[in-house]
């Protein structure tokens, strides 16, 4: 799982795949966090840029988006009042413009969700913390398709984000990456548990021992690499629902149910 947001493009003139690359190339907003791919690795990018106004592009898409429910699209129109697709770009492409769209776009998987009311929300609230995108995204859909019980899923891009939602609601379980800028997820864990007793698993690219040594100082319950297969997120949450006794009412049997 990469970090940067791939962005692809169908259906585009050769003027505006020229465009395309040149804000690319000239634009460092982009470059830092963006990385453009050729049509031919469709299947590898998160961020898809549709000619919305070609009935043969939008075709491909919807087949695309079949096969792949992570990546989003972000159509290119003439039409002002067009109502499908996730995002919308108007023509013609500018730099602002597309910046001001990938932003919409990765805001989406922010902090973008109301903070929980543990007196009215009934259902497990789940908090997922990763500066990557492409992990948000992830993590999200993995989590809507594996867990067969009532969830609220909110996301933090940075673990001073993740602190501060923590401090303003209850969250039942978190999914916490480890390498952040700014606050690291260790120090974030720490802060956490220190006034919270969420069950917190540790998500992380490094496998050495040291490592896991470093997570269960912090007070994690769990530490995984990532991305975690289906299997151990489903695991994950079994070993979390039989930690809260009055979740576990036959709720870890269903967790991975299909």
């Amino acid at each position: 799982m990469h970090d940067e947001i791939n962005l692809s493009y169908i259906g585009l003139s050769e003027l505006e795949v020229r465009v395309l690359k040149s804000i690319f190339t000239l634009a460092p907003q982009l470059n830092e966090n963006y990385l453009l791919i050729s049509p031919d690795r469709l299947d590898e990018a998160d961020v898809i840029l549709v000619n919305a106004d070609s009935p043969d592009t939008v075709q491909k898409w919807n087949l695309l988006s079949q096969k792949n429910e992570l990546i989003t699209s972000l159509m290119l129109t003439d039409n002002e009042h067009l109502s499908h697709g996730d995002f919308k770009l108007q023509r013609p492409i500018r730099v602002q413009k597309l910046v001001a769209a990938l932003e919409e776009i990765v805001d989406q998987t922010r902090s973008s969700f109301e903070v929980p009311d543990s007196d009215s929300d009934t259902s497990t609230r789940i908090l997922v913390v990763d500066d990557s995108f492409p992990v948000r995204k992830y993590m999200e859909h993995k989590l809507n398709e594996l867990v067969k019980f009532p969830i609220n899923i909110s996301f933090a891009a940075s673990g001073e984000e993740a602190i501060d939602l923590t401090s303003r609601g209850k969250y039942d379980l978190i999914f916490l990456d480890v390498m952040m800028e700014g606050v690291d997820g260790y120090k974030t864990c720490k802060t956490i548990k220190s006034n919270r007793k969420a069950y917190i698993v540790m998500l992380t690219s490094k496998k050495s021992p040291f490592d896991k040594v470093r997570g269960t100082m912090s007070g994690c319950d769990a530490y995984v690499t990532k991305p975690p297969s289906d299997e151990r997120l489903v695991e994950e949450v079994r070993k979390f629902l039989l930690t809260r006794p009055g979740l576990n009412d036959g709720s870890a049997a269903r967790a991975g149910a299909r």
